[in-house]
């Protein structure tokens, strides 16, 4: 039986624009705005709405689903409900189709709206670089792929205060496909920053001693913990980006695990700590060097998502070997 949670953790449709972004706090992000780096968004609230799709990576796939831990297409797209000067967004993906400003492919922009077949029966999120959010049907779940081409694909651009203008521009008639639709590609996870090789003249190796395969089963929280880090890898690290107890937080508290402590002490001492061979998908890994304290999250396979202030943004890397290095494991 799944566990009974509270919804209010997770990124609903109401209020979902300050949801992840209170949680980190003035550390976070330094602009005025207080929302999510714009990445190549056309506006704030596409930006917006971008993070907090991709922090539903992972969530299951359920027909009629609204969240927060299950979702169909279109209740998963009705994440742009929540943003200010949003109205009337319909259910339905054929009826938000209708309510979409209609766009060509070649005014697609980060946030707008992507119909599939007609009569439309699916919808996703464009996330840019030929790419979408969606909650699929055949996948089973909230992924981040590849567009694709298969009978009749339309685009429509969210109605808002500062939308973006569309530039005219002549709707060719929608026809019904002549051939069956192709199936979706396979599932693309978020694309990771590139894991920079260990050499020996790097003086990093990895951390020895983590499992090839996990031993035991990760708590619910721990394992939903991991594409919501995942999700955040690129975005800005440092001063003025994401620090590391703000992307341990993140993760946390949008997998269903409730507030941690905002000191990285207490954060970690809310922990216990567990042998390296029980490395586990959530559990924190601490580096406790006095002058340069830092964590981030296991994501397995050797692998620890966290902000890096030398790099300057959140990556996907190996957990490397200190002295002072220990896995935490919460709850």
């Amino acid at each position: 039986m799944r566990p009974v949670r509270s919804s209010g953790p997770r990124l609903r449709a109401a209020g979902l624009l300050l949801a992840v972004l209170a949680l980190a706090g003035t550390t976070t992000f330094s602009h005025s705005s207080g929302g999510a780096p714009l990445n190549g968004a056309p506006d704030q609230a596409a930006a917006d709405v971008l993070h907090a799709a991709r922090a539903q990576l992972g969530d299951g796939y359920e027909w009629g689903g609204n969240g927060p831990w299950t979702w169909d297409c279109s209740g998963f797209t009705k994440l742009w409900a929540g943003v200010p000067g949003v109205k009337g967004m319909p259910r339905v993906s054929r009826d938000q189709q209708r309510w979409a400003v209609p766009i060509p492919r070649e005014q697609l922009l980060v946030g707008d709206l992507v119909f599939y077949n007609d009569p439309v029966d699916h919808v996703g999120i464009y996330a840019g670089d030929g790419r979408m959010v969606d909650a699929s049907s055949a996948r089973k779940g909230v992924v981040e792929r590849p567009l694709w081409s298969a009978g009749v694909v339309r685009y429509g651009r969210v109605p808002r205060p500062g939308m973006p203008p569309v530039k005219p521009w002549t709707p060719t008639p929608a026809a019904a496909p002549s051939v069956a639709p192709a199936p979706a590609p396979v599932v693309v996870a978020p694309r990771p920053a590139p894991v920079a090789p260990v050499t020996a003249s790097s003086g990093l190796r990895p951390l020895p001693g983590l499992p090839a395969k996990q031993k035991g089963l990760s708590s619910l929280v721990g394992y939903r913990s991991a594409p919501v880090a995942r999700s955040l890898v690129g975005l800005p690290a440092g001063p003025g980006g994401w620090s590391d107890v703000a992307v341990v937080h993140v993760a946390w508290r949008n997998a269903g695990g409730g507030n941690l402590p905002g000191d990285r002490d207490r954060l970690v001492a809310a922990g216990r700590a567990v042998p390296i061979a029980d490395a586990r998908i959530g559990d924190l890994v601490v580096y406790g060097r006095p002058a340069v304290p830092h964590l981030g999250v296991y994501v397995g396979g050797g692998l620890m998502v966290d902000a890096s202030p030398r790099q300057g943004r959140v990556v996907l890397r190996p957990v490397y070997d200190a002295d002072t290095v220990k896995l935490v494991r919460l709850g």
